[in-house]
């Protein structure tokens, strides 16, 4: 229940929150039930029975979101929005890759507690798109790219940057981040969240890599700005709470390229880089073929790239014991 000074701008955006929370849990719930299947047994009777309420408890779930879902949209909320929070229910059983995550300010408000979150999504890609430029442009200026150059792709993939930083802009007044948790996200202190992108990146072949740079450089429906934000969003916040530039991002990108090049030259190959270590399993995770993943002990996972969408596929039984250019 709200309280009796909360303004009605304040109230919407919470019941928003709320919807788009539920909408993030039973998105993780449905990924955490699929990722680990049925027992099985030795009794062919029993293993359809747990079939059959394994797959009921999914569709159970999905239906679950998806009515969610359609209050959100009655409610006024943005599709992209919506996909974006799935994204994040995903991400919350299969995290990025750990050199590329950061700790989240902490909300109390569920509304501020959604902006940090949207806006952590959006910092993410913004990272990723300034090491797609710097890593392209490398590969062009070394003679290792073979697809040419599109100016009008480019320009879009510029829009698109600008976009998402408008938003990250807005999303970081709305959530009233401090100097202190803006310089956490993007400040020298997240250079390790820069160099994983590079790291990771630049263990792309170049078919993936102009995928990835084409997958961002397509029109985007978004807005930079949703509009059931709270209006002060939409003021310039304060330097302290200013992401940097887009340009800016591309230079940090470069820089965390270049010093990771230089490291590996300068390394002696028995020493180990846990980031680079890191970025490599999971691009070694990303190729295996379904099925392929080798069984882990207990506590211990592979990491997982953030932009991973798992397909529909019919369910694995668990053991007793997981271009446009």
């Amino acid at each position: 229940m709200s309280s009796p000074d909360s303004s009605p701008a304040d109230t919407v955006a919470g019941w928003h929150a709320q919807l788009l929370l539920q909408i993030r849990m039973l998105e993780a719930e449905h990924t955490r039930v699929r990722d680990v299947g049925y027992e099985t047994s030795d009794d062919p009777d029993l293993n359809d029975e747990r079939r059959s309420a394994y797959l009921a408890h999914l569709d159970t779930l999905e239906a679950a979101r998806e009515h969610a879902e359609q209050t959100a949209l009655s409610a006024g909320v943005e599709p992209t929005w919506i996909e974006d929070i799935r994204e994040l229910g995903i991400r919350d059983v299969h995290p990025p890759v750990r050199a590329a995550a950061r700790r989240a300010p902490a909300r109390e408000n569920a509304a501020q507690e959604m902006y940090v979150d949207m806006l952590g999504l959006d910092l993410w890609h913004l990272e990723r798109m300034a090491s797609l430029v710097t890593a392209r442009a490398d590969r062009i200026d070394t003679g290792r790219w073979s697809f040419g150059t599109n100016p009008i792709a480019e320009q879009r993939f510029a829009h698109n940057m600008a976009l998402r930083h408008q938003r990250v802009t807005a999303l970081a007044h709305a959530a009233d981040l401090t100097a202190v948790e803006a310089e956490a996200l993007w400040g020298t202190s997240a250079e390790g969240a820069r160099r994983g992108h590079a790291v990771f990146v630049e263990t792309y072949d170049e078919l993936k890599l102009a995928a990835e740079w084409t997958s961002y450089a397509t029109a985007s429906p978004e807005l930079a700005i949703p509009p059931y934000l709270p209006e002060v969003a939409t003021a310039t916040p304060g330097v302290g709470v200013t992401p940097p530039t887009p340009q800016q991002m591309i230079n940090a990108a470069g820089a965390s390229l270049h010093a990771h090049l230089v490291d590996a030259a300068v390394r002696d190959p028995g020493e180990f880089d846990p980031v680079e270590g890191t970025a490599i399993t999971t691009a070694i995770d990303a190729a295996l073929p379904e099925g392929g993943e080798a069984a882990l002990p207990d506590g211990a996972a592979w990491a997982d790239e953030p932009d991973h969408v798992i397909e529909p596929h019919e369910p694995q039984p668990a053991t007793e014991l997981d271009t446009e250019i």
